[in-house]
């Protein structure tokens, strides 16, 4: 248990200085405001597209799926079932269009790569990391291309303008080299990969630029980030976790499902908004966000524990 706390309280206290460092230059007005708009666009157009073509590509492996071929379904299935969730849930709770896709995309896809990865290898090993990612393999196809035009509605969709965006093309990209076996120059893995690790860092300084439009005390204010983030990280696991538990879904099916849905929000909620130039939803979203971070520190031990007394 106490293993569990430092490797989370190190995780969440790294992206809490990035958030923070971007929050003071805001706040004392040391980069311009047009910074959070060039932030966003550098993680959409650049950094994210490395990170999911390196990802998808060792995911998609032949190999890897035939392999695990029963862990992947049940991530089709959890997927599904979360999007749905997603959906039912984010419709009452919404004041607006893009608080709606925001709500969607939050109740739906928490921060399970930049976040989720390095906690969960900490704590279960490189073995458990490793059947983590085998069955997030679906959620990871649908948060680049279903999670992404979530926030391009107003745009309307078609085919053409699915292609032109940048984490579509990277997600096909990755189906194409996994599924192909194509090896990469070392040259190039090596730019995917130095870009890709550039995401986190860029998104969390994003994050605390848009949090730099409120006081430090707004930050802890008001009851409605708590309670979304409760739903999130708190009912949506236990509901789903009551569900399968008495359907008799047990080991593996069980842990990583509830593992998934008891992170903490991804950054994406803030990125793309921004992107797109929804500043205030981009700012609310950040609030979420950093409230979610603060609570992890006290929930993700405990859910930890209690799943593992559970599920084997």
């Amino acid at each position: 248990m106490l293993d569990v706390f430092l490797l989370t309280l190190n995780k969440v206290v790294t992206l809490l200085i990035y958030i923070a460092i971007g929050y003071y230059l805001r706040r004392k007005h040391l980069l311009p405001e047009q910074a959070g708009r060039m932030l966003s666009l550098l993680c959409v157009m650049l950094f994210s597209p490395a990170y999911s073509i390196l990802n998808i590509s060792k995911s998609m492996q032949p190999e890897v799926l035939l392999k695990n071929a029963l862990l992947v379904g049940w991530g089709v299935l959890f997927i599904v079932v979360a999007i749905i969730i997603g959906r039912v849930l984010a419709k009452p709770l919404s004041r607006s269009p893009m608080e709606n896709s925001s709500l969607t995309y939050a109740f739906t896809f928490p921060n399970y790569g930049y976040f989720g990865y390095p906690v969960i290898e900490g704590v279960f090993g490189q073995a458990g990391l490793g059947n983590f990612m085998i069955f997030a393999i679906p959620s990871s196809l649908m948060c680049y291309s279903y999670g992404y035009v979530l926030f391009r509605k107003e745009e309307g969709y078609s085919i053409k303008k699915l292609l032109k965006a940048p984490l579509v093309v990277s997600l096909i990209i990755g189906i194409v080299i996994g599924l192909s076996g194509i090896k990469l120059p070392g040259i190039i893995t090596g730019v995917l990969d130095g870009a890709g690790k550039c995401m986190s860092p860029c998104s969390m300084l994003l994050a605390g630029f848009m949090l730099g439009k409120f006081p430090l005390k707004q930050l802890f204010s008001g009851v409605r980030p708590y309670l979304l983030t409760a739903i999130r990280m708190l009912g949506i696991p236990a509901a789903l976790g009551i569900v399968m538990y008495l359907c008799g879904v047990r080991g593996d099916y069980l842990f990583w499902p509830l593992i998934f849905v008891s992170l903490p929000l991804g950054l994406n909620l803030v990125v793309y908004p921004e992107s797109l130039g929804y500043e205030k939803e981009a700012a609310d979203n950040a609030k979420l966000c950093f409230v979610s971070y603060v609570l992890a520190l006290v929930i993700l031990p405990c859910v930890f524990a209690f799943l593992q007394y559970i599920c084997y």
